[in-house]
């Protein structure tokens, strides 16, 4: 009969056992790892407001009918989420950066026809041309107080240039923005509760 110490397994399992583990204890995350930018913080204030409402479905039909008021597309309703997702294409951002393209798109025509390097034609058609809105809302009801819900709307933005390709991805962070979208979302829910 053979001794335990003897059986190679066991001989193994002793050996790992006595080697240090220094995989994971070693490394340490850093303290500011997983703290939240104070940016961070600001953005989500202005995107977050309490809203009163009779319910959560309430406060989602009147987004709904506020996002095709304002010609956005409706991608995604999730309804035991609380979650919308629509999107909307449109132009340029204002009149001048319309003007500007014409005169992109004429100028690259007559150097074109004058024999002029296609090069230069090439730069200029990066111009902004249109613009896609992504628009995400989340509706929670209140941990605090009954009949209330924190709804947290971002909007994002992608400009692409004339050949399609992406020039701009920001998050759209301006405070009047969303103080508007809030502001008609509760006319909506006002219209909504009362024609219900």
């Amino acid at each position: 009969m053979r001794s335990q110490a003897s059986n190679p397994v066991l001989l193994l399992m002793a050996a790992l056992l006595a080697l240090p583990s220094s995989g994971c204890a070693s490394a340490k995350t850093p303290k500011a790892a997983l703290r939240l930018e104070e940016s961070t913080l600001e953005v989500r204030s202005l995107q977050t407001r309490t809203i009163a409402a009779p319910s959560e479905i309430a406060i989602l039909t009147a987004t709904i009918a506020l996002l095709q008021d304002l010609e956005f597309n409706i991608d995604r309703i999730e309804k035991p989420l609380g979650v919308i997702s629509a999107s909307k294409i449109s132009d340029a951002d204002h009149k001048g950066e319309k003007t500007a393209l014409f005169f992109l798109d004429f100028l690259c025509v007559v150097g074109s026809v004058a024999g002029g390097s296609g090069g230069s034609c090439d730069s200029m058609s990066t111009a902004k041309d249109e613009q896609a809105l992504m628009l995400t809302m989340v509706v929670l009801p209140s941990l605090e107080r009954q009949g209330e819900y924190a709804v947290r709307v971002t909007l994002q933005r992608i400009i692409y240039d004339k050949e399609g390709r992406v020039k701009v991805l920001q998050r759209v962070a301006k405070p009047e923005i969303y103080q508007e979208i809030f502001d008609k979302l509760r006319t909506a829910l006002f219209i909504e509760v009362n024609e219900s």
